[in-house]
């Protein structure tokens, strides 16, 4: 069928399904009804008994009363939209005991009256979400025992009554995120192990009980992003479990067994906490573990074997912590990982073979570093090098020491000036001068570049500068005395441009 086909049948559907149509709506089959008109204060009393679907998008209906639905509706699914609803009577859907799917979102709502969802005994899915609901009643949903899905957030929820849920045994997906929520009792589950989804995202709870999760036999995703949990207990999570996420907390050290039995675990979201340290084994038995964030943490140091094991894992991120010094052996096991984030560290160098475990495929991101660009880094500068097509964001490497090339890119560095000051600086002790450190400064601009390099030949040291361009130039080299209280030395010359390149000594 041709589009323009498509578009004449849409349009005859419309003519013919539009005869007994409510003026304020649209009905483009017999059993769905598409209402939106902002001037609709109160729901069509002329749908048609075989209609299925009643979807009603921002309109002027603040309240819904029994009469707002005829007895003789058999919809089995209702949507209010962003609709300037502020009121449900306990008897508003007293008729509309086929419903299976209710969802009341972006309205004005505050509370629903006790008895309210009485006679909603089919309904599997339930979203309430973005109102302004701000309180539950410990019996309200008591009669939803085939609810599936239950949706509440983005309300203005502070607590949950005990066994709220206690009816609802086959409940699959729970999501109240975004609201106050401050505390969960420890039985608040007991009932629902069928539980698969559970949100607690963007909420105030500081304390998990110790039991909470012990009901929930079937749980997969949990999440509990952006709380203020300062602590977890030793194994208290299921072993269902395949998605955790606690970003955005105030957690400050985790226990060697706190994830010991999450063997089916594939993605572990810990980053923005303020962990400083891991243990060794902290990891140790999440052997289907593929992505763990760690970033933005305040993690000084790893131990060389902590993500033994992990041998499926394709991301770790590391992103803006302290770390200052990384082991060799660190991803010993990672060999198959796709991507891992070193950026934004206090690290200066990285230790010889430390990539050689890795694929040659994985992304490294380094940037935000201090590098120190000296002799002892030539084992990243060659890896850099060979493996650039594989670092992210490879123009922001910059060398933060030695002083004269700070700021510059280190894989745009000759191999020559990787060298380190203290050959010159040793023999300086030996001799009888008073000065025990010599610092050399070159100017860099956009319209020449000099590359300098100490070399070393039959105990004298040389800096030999390699000038692209044919212009003047200044050099000075400052020797810095080793007893403070004498002034250093400064010896400088000029060159002006000359008419051809030449050598010239100092």
């Amino acid at each position: 069928m041709t589009r323009h086909h498509a578009v004449a049948l849409l349009f005859l559907m419309q003519l013919y399904y539009g005869e007994n149509c409510p003026e304020e709506c649209q009905c483009f089959s017999a059993a769905k009804v598409i209402c939106s008109e902002e001037n609709m204060s109160v729901l069509p009393m002329n749908i048609s008994a075989q209609v299925k679907e009643l979807i009603v998008v921002a309109s002027g209906v603040t309240h819904l009363e029994i009469g707002s639905f005829r007895e003789n509706l058999k919809l089995t699914k209702l949507v209010i939209l962003n609709s300037g609803l502020k009121e449900v009577s306990s008897t508003a859907f007293d008729h509309l005991v086929e419903l299976q799917e209710l969802e009341i979102s972006g309205n004005k709502l505050i509370i629903f009256e006790l008895q309210t969802f009485n006679t909603l005994t089919n309904l599997a899915r339930l979203f309430l979400n973005n109102n302004k609901i701000s309180v539950l009643y410990r019996v309200m949903f008591d009669s939803l025992q085939k609810l599936e899905t239950l949706q509440l957030r983005g309300n203005q929820l502070s607590y949950l009554p005990n066994l709220l849920f206690r009816n609802m045994h086959k409940l699959q997906e729970l999501d109240l995120s975004f609201n106050n929520i401050n505390l969960l009792s420890s039985d608040v589950f007991q009932n629902n192990s069928l539980l698969r989804v559970f949100s607690m995202q963007g909420n105030m709870i500081t304390d998990l009980p110790l039991e909470i999760f012990a009901h929930l036999k079937s749980l997969e995703e949990l999440n509990f992003q952006n709380n203020k949990i300062t602590k977890l207990d030793h194994e208290m999570f299921p072993t269902s479990l395949r998605k955790l996420i606690l970003k955005k907390n105030r957690l400050v050290q985790l226990s060697s067994g706190v994830f010991h039995k999450l063997q089916l675990l594939s993605y572990l979201d810990l980053s923005q906490n303020h962990l400083s340290e891991l243990t060794v084994d902290l990891f140790h038995n999440l052997i289907s573990l593929k992505n763990l964030d760690l970033s933005e943490n305040q993690i000084v140091s790893l131990p060389s074997t902590v993500f033994k094991g992990l041998v499926d894992v394709r991301t770790i991120n590391l992103h803006k912590n302290n770390l200052s010094v990384l082991e060799e052996s660190l991803f010993m096991d990672q060999q198959v990982m796709e991507k891992l984030y070193l950026s934004m560290n206090n690290l200066q160098n990285i230790p010889n073979g430390f990539f050689d475990y890795l694929d040659f495929q994985c992304i490294v991101q380094l940037h935000g570093n201090p590098w120190r660009c000296d002799c002892e880094i030539q084992y990243f500068y060659d890896w850099l090098k060979y493996n650039n097509n594989n670092v992210k964001d490879l123009i922001r490497i910059y060398c933060n020491y030695p002083e004269f090339i700070r700021g510059h890119n280190l894989v745009s560095m000759d191999k020559e000036m990787l060298v380190c000051l203290k050959n010159l600086s040793s023999e300086l002790q030996g001799s009888t001068a008073p000065f025990a450190q010599s610092v050399f400064k070159i100017p860099f601009n956009n319209y020449n570049t000099n590359q300098c390099s100490l070399q070393e030949l039959k105990g004298a040291t040389s800096i030999q500068c390699k000038i692209t361009k044919c212009t003047s130039l200044k050099f000075q080299a400052v020797f810095e005395p080793m007893n403070r209280n004498e002034s250093e030395h400064i010896v400088s010359t000029e060159w002006s441009a000359p008419g051809g390149c030449f050598n010239g000594t100092l």
